[in-house]
């Protein structure tokens, strides 16, 4: 009998078409729409799992643990971030109602400060529109609303009243910042960026002066009222510490403006950065195994833990902008089983509606087979990002030193700062944050072998340079 001869075009055809349906299943495995995607990527040292973004709305976020797996490790982190969508030629920008708090203690009048503040005022109240509510208060020894709340109908008589501000005495900065609150809250509206822009050039020696407690009203009334506050410190005088916990417990920014002239165009900047809300009432929430574990340190944002949950409420999200977290747990018990983190993000999305989103992810961590397994098995993006904020930690340790005069120790805790950066920077490729860390880090510890020699305005400066470049850099601002 004779024997087949086999055609080489169906074998061909069939082949393609095999190719072909392989081709299209991949598609769907990747790309479904919902699906979380994982992608293993494997260079010298670990094994990088990258999940993609969760979000059907504006703002998506992404959760990743330093390691699938639990070996003999002590700590587990958990990084999170957020990304909301730019929004490139928007024609309308979100309306405000704002409170442009302003210092006019007598210390104002040095370097041209008040006259910088009032060109800042100038220029907002130009930016303003027939939707934005804007107030005025001015603080010393007593408090002044200079513009109640109100659509501004007539900008060149405000401009008239800011132009005619004088310097006065003492600094009454907690009177001024609830008159400012209180301003806002008159016309609270949802949707609108609801915020207090707080100014000041020296420490508060009138009204409530400490700085725990005024933190403390200040994260209260961002719960309660839903208001978020930024703080511009002018010149070496104020207290940077109390600036920084009321911009981050009121859910804003902190700006450090060294030079006078520079007021204006940091204003501008903060002004651009709210042009298009994009979410409101935004928290993140992470559900955790508190038998196995619980919370050391969450880095990046002021946070609360209740039982098994803790909660990061960021108010309110701009388009363009980028948030991160990094949750730092201790092991308590023997991790005998597979733990489970649920991470959850709700807001209100202000671009269509006012609808609650709700958006969930789960990370799961298990025991590894041997030391191997889990060394090789490190999600590196998370380790780099550990990297940063234990080294920032580290930063800010020595710089309180240094607050408190004790020099010695700050070197001492810097040196040990360095030291764990650089051996971070030999284990794991280098990002761009770990670099600016580094720097930061380096440029500190060089400020402070002359710091006994310093005059008191040097000493002054260098501690609120060295803090506001620790805080840009876990904040990750540009």
């Amino acid at each position: 009998m004779k024997k087949q001869t086999k055609n080489p075009v169906i074998f061909i055809l069939a082949l393609v078409t095999v190719l072909t349906a392989l081709t299209f299943s991949a598609y769907l495995v990747f790309f479904k729409k919902g699906e979380p995607v994982k992608v293993t990527q494997t260079n010298g040292q670990s094994k990088v799992n990258i999940t993609s973004a969760v979000g059907s709305g504006p703002i998506r976020f992404t959760t990743a643990l330093d390691n699938n797996y639990f070996y003999d490790n002590k700590n587990v982190y958990l990084y999170i971030d957020l990304e909301a969508d730019k929004i490139e030629g928007a024609s309308k920008r979100t309306p405000m109602n704002i409170s442009i708090v302003i210092d006019r203690s007598g210390s104002m009048s040095e370097r041209n400060k008040l006259e910088f503040v009032k060109k800042a005022v100038d220029y907002i109240i130009e930016e303003t529109t027939s939707d934005d509510y804007v107030s005025v208060v001015t603080y010393d020894d007593y408090v002044d609303v200079l513009q109640r709340s109100m659509i501004i109908r007539d900008k060149y008589e405000l401009q008239e009243k800011i132009k005619a501000l004088q310097p006065g005495g003492f600094t009454n900065l907690s009177g001024g910042m609830f008159e400012g609150y209180d301003q806002v809250n008159n016309s609270y509206m949802r949707g609108y960026v609801n915020k207090v822009f707080l100014l000041s050039d020296g420490l508060a020696n009138r009204g409530i002066t400490d700085r725990y407690k005024l933190a403390d009203m200040v994260r209260e009334k961002s719960r309660r009222d839903g208001i978020t506050i930024s703080t511009f410190g002018v010149g070496t005088e104020f207290n940077e510490n109390l600036m920084t916990d009321i911009a981050d417990y009121g859910r804003g920014s902190y700006y450090y403006i060294k030079n006078s002239s520079d007021i204006p165009e940091i204003f501008a900047s903060e002004l651009r950065g709210i042009r298009n809300l994009v979410g409101q009432g935004t928290k993140m929430k992470v559900r955790f195994p508190a038998r196995n574990l619980r919370v050391a340190k969450v880095f990046g944002y002021p946070y609360e833990v209740t039982g098994d949950e803790v909660v990061i409420d960021f108010k309110d999200v701009f388009a363009g902008q980028k948030k991160s977290v990094l949750i730092k747990f201790d092991i308590t018990g023997k991790l005998d089983r597979k733990l489970k983190f649920e991470n959850e993000l709700t807001y209100e999305d202000v671009t269509s509606d006012f609808r609650i989103v709700h958006e969930t992810s789960v990370n799961e961590i298990a025991e590894a087979g041997s030391m191997e397994e889990y060394s090789t098995s490190r999600n590196e993006t998370v380790v780099q990002n550990v990297a940063m904020f234990e080294a920032n930690e580290l930063m800010e340790n020595a710089l309180k030193e240094a607050d408190n005069g004790n020099y010695e120790t700050a070197r001492t805790i810097i040196k040990d700062a360095r030291g764990y950066m650089d051996q971070q920077m030999n284990e794991v490729a280098p990002s761009p944050e770990m670099r600016r860390q580094s720097d930061n880090i380096n440029r500190y510890e060089d400020d402070l072998k002359s710091a006994e020699t310093k005059s008191e305005e040097e000493k002054s400066d260098m501690q609120k340079s060295g803090k506001y470049d620790n805080y840009n850099t876990r904040k990750k601002n540009e």
